[in-house]
């Protein structure tokens, strides 16, 4: 069931436009980079802000502590009334409390308190921030001394309103405090639900007395800041995503009008005017690539059907001639009857003449269409360059005995080859040397080694072959000066099947030829086998 489900998804997608798809892939892919950048500068800032505000904490610890260390002689000199006084009046000058996320409080062993501001407006200041109502509670700070554990605490205390005169105690904070001589750390804690950093700064007067400055920085009023941030970076990212849906799908479909004109031109190509070429941009793009791509594809594909036609014309010559003769001595017989011995005989030899014509060419043909299609079992084995040549040699001897043949053994290494295939390319190439040499006339075999090949020669006496028409003998059905006589017995397929066996055996072939003095036909074929 999901399969199904998803094979459809995904019919319905491909049903889309391909702009529509690159329009919505764009849009999809701007929105997921957009949240991440937003989470990671969120983080980024976040960490940077911490960083910040501790440095900022310990910047101010430093300024109360070398205050009141320089203060400590004055202070000692003073009434206990007067020193919270006399050291806020002092922090006033150095702008301590001119933060709004810093809150200082000062106060003494002996319960004395003193803020930047009269007690009831600062009570509301704090209580601001711990975003609790101002009107339902009160605030007080009290030190103490933990006899268990030998530690010093600052206790924030809450009292809830029941009346007029009654309060209650419903939350307590406590902070730990420096000992004696102990110097200054900074610290986290969570008041009321909201992070908060605090240090505080510890003077020893005497050994009943001390004071203490305690700072207070609130991390979380950061929050507002971020969520502003983040609001413009949404809004911004609203905004890129709007545009980016107005103008992607119309930039898209101007990139993409190349394809669309591309596939309009193709779509009008047919066999009929294969030789259409599409006009190149010459901007050396991807649009560009694929439509010289394309060319060569025509280029190809026309050069298919000029020789499917070729062949069809050539094929369809080739066997009308011996079918005409066939029926044409059939018509004989039908007329003058098969009473006559001589000319049964002769229609007789004549149709059996032809038939094997018939059956030679269709032979080949096939032999070329198992070839083309990678149909042909090359099987490698080892034999001898003059071995080769001697088997050769003793069935052309006999077979053509009015001919001369010998070797040129320049070479004696071993061959790599298909034997069966190799002599029957060897074969054809002495019958094309012998049809079109004079008899009593020396045609050679001849070895050598040239780079990674071995090149094996058939060198003949014969007319030669004119340079123009060189390029055109593996073509099939070729025949020189395309008169197509009938003389020679050749089907015109011969070269053509040797250049196909040979290029089997990952070699090729090389045919070079001069009018009246003869052809030189080499097969270079690999030292190695070829897998």
């Amino acid at each position: 069931m999901f399969d199904e489900k998803q094979k459809q998804l995904k019919n319905r997608i491909r049903r889309i436009k391909l702009s529509t798809r690159i329009t919505l892939s764009n849009v999809v892919l701007f929105t997921i980079l957009i949240s991440i950048s937003m989470y990671f500068v969120t983080l980024l800032t976040n960490q940077f802000l911490y960083f910040k505000n501790r440095e900022d904490l310990q910047t101010t610890q430093l300024k109360i502590q070398e205050l009141l260390y320089s203060e400590k002689d004055t202070l000692s000199a003073m009434s206990p009334d007067n020193r919270i006084p006399h050291i806020f009046r002092l922090l006033e000058d150095y702008y301590i409390f001119d933060n709004y996320k810093t809150l200082v409080t000062l106060f003494d062993t002996n319960g004395k308190t003193s803020y930047p501001l009269n007690k009831d407006v600062y009570d509301l200041l704090i209580l601001d921030q711990f975003k609790i109502n101002p009107n339902t509670v009160n605030f007080n700070v009290t030190f103490n001394k933990d006899i268990l554990q030998g530690k010093e605490i600052l206790t924030f205390e809450l009292f809830k309103k029941l009346n007029a005169s009654e309060t209650i105690k419903y939350k307590d904070v406590s902070l730990l405090v420096p000992t004696r001589g102990e110097a200054p750390f900074i610290s986290e804690s969570s008041i009321m639900g909201f992070e908060v950093m605090y240090t505080v700064v510890r003077i020893d007067i005497g050994d009943d007395y001390s004071l203490l400055a305690s700072v207070f920085i609130y991390p979380d009023l950061d929050q507002d800041f971020l969520l502003s941030l983040n609001s413009a970076l949404l809004v911004s990212a609203i905004i890129g995503i709007l545009f980016l849906s107005i103008f992607a799908k119309f930039f898209t479909r101007k990139a993409l009008k190349p394809l669309v004109d591309l596939s309009k031109i193709a779509q009008g190509v047919d066999n009929k005017i294969l030789n259409y070429r599409i006009p190149p941009t010459e901007s050396h793009d991807e649009i560009d690539t694929l439509i010289k791509s394309l060319n060569t594809m025509l280029e190809n594909l026309e050069g298919s059907f000029e020789n499917q036609k070729r062949f069809v014309s050539d094929a369809s010559h080739e066997l009308r001639i011996p079918l005409t003769i066939v029926l044409g001595y059939i018509d004989l017989l039908k007329t003058m009857g098969t009473g006559n011995e001589a000319l049964l005989k002769e229609s007789l030899d004549a149709i059996e003449l032809e038939a094997t014509h018939m059956k030679n060419m269709v032979e080949k043909l096939l032999t070329l269409a198992r070839l083309e299609n990678n149909r042909i079992k090359v099987t490698y084995e080892e034999i001898a360059v003059s071995e080769f040549f001697k088997k050769g040699l003793e069935e052309c001897v006999r077979l053509y005995p009015l001919y001369h043949f010998k070797t040129e053994l320049n070479f004696d290494g071993l061959l790599y080859i298909d034997l069966e295939i190799m002599t029957q390319i060897f074969r054809a190439l002495v019958e094309n040397a012998v049809k079109y040499s004079l008899e009593d006339t020396t045609i050679t075999f001849k070895s050598e080694q040239r780079n990674q090949y071995i090149a094996l020669s058939l060198i003949d006496q014969g007319r030669g072959i004119a340079k123009e028409s060189i390029p055109n003998l593996t073509n099939r059905f070729y025949r020189l000066n395309e008169d197509r006589n009938r003389r020679t017995g050749g089907s015109g397929l011969g070269l053509s099947i040797v250049d196909a066996l040979i290029k089997a055996h990952g070699g090729h072939m090389r045919i070079e030829s001069e009018v009246g003095k003869g052809t030189s036909i080499t097969l270079f074929v690999p030292k190695r086998k070829t897998l």
